[in-house]
């Protein structure tokens, strides 16, 4: 069928019996622009997700056996947890060192930087780890401070406290 102006001559447009949908091009663009739109609102939805999962603290593991001494919730999106235990300084150490997800660093007393050495490192005092799995414009991370407790002549006892500091939150 060919279509006509209101004057009555053909435009040279042909109309077919599925009308404007009915070609292929069009069909094709709409597809692929509701396909579109899909990916986006999919995405929205992951991201929205991730929020949510990092929007709470950080469950941090904690040493086999140590007892909680105290918890406290300082304001919104950040708590302080402190454990004992009896155990040695460097069997505590060592598990927490042995945390994949945990980035740790030994802590001493003085650090003695030599030209084309090693540092020479003394006194150590304590282990820090972190683990942080802020995104999204989220935060969301905790700090392990690992150390023993000194009597008041500053000589370890056979207790080791656990610090835990966890921040969350957008």
């Amino acid at each position: 069928m060919v279509d006509e102006d209101n004057r009555g001559y053909q435009t040279g447009v042909t109309v077919g019996p599925g009308g404007c949908l009915g070609r292929q091009a069009v069909r094709l663009t709409l597809a692929g622009f509701l396909g579109v739109v899909a990916l986006v609102v999919v995405a929205v939805i992951v991201v929205l997700a991730l929020r949510a999962n990092r929007n709470r603290p950080l469950n941090v593991v904690v040493y086999p056996g140590a007892q909680l001494l105290s918890q406290e919730r300082l304001y919104a999106g950040f708590d302080h947890l402190q454990y004992t235990t009896g155990d040695p300084f460097e069997q505590v150490e060592a598990f927490y060192l042995a945390r994949k997800e945990m980035d740790c660093t030994q802590l001493y007393r003085t650090v003695e930087n030599r030209p084309g050495q090693e540092p020479l490192r003394e006194g150590h005092y304590a282990t820090r780890c972190q683990v942080d799995r802020s995104a999204y414009g989220i935060t969301q991370f905790a700090t392990v401070l690992i150390q023993p407790v000194y009597d008041k002549d500053e000589r370890p006892t056979d207790r080791v406290i656990i610090d835990i500091q966890r921040y969350w939150g957008g």
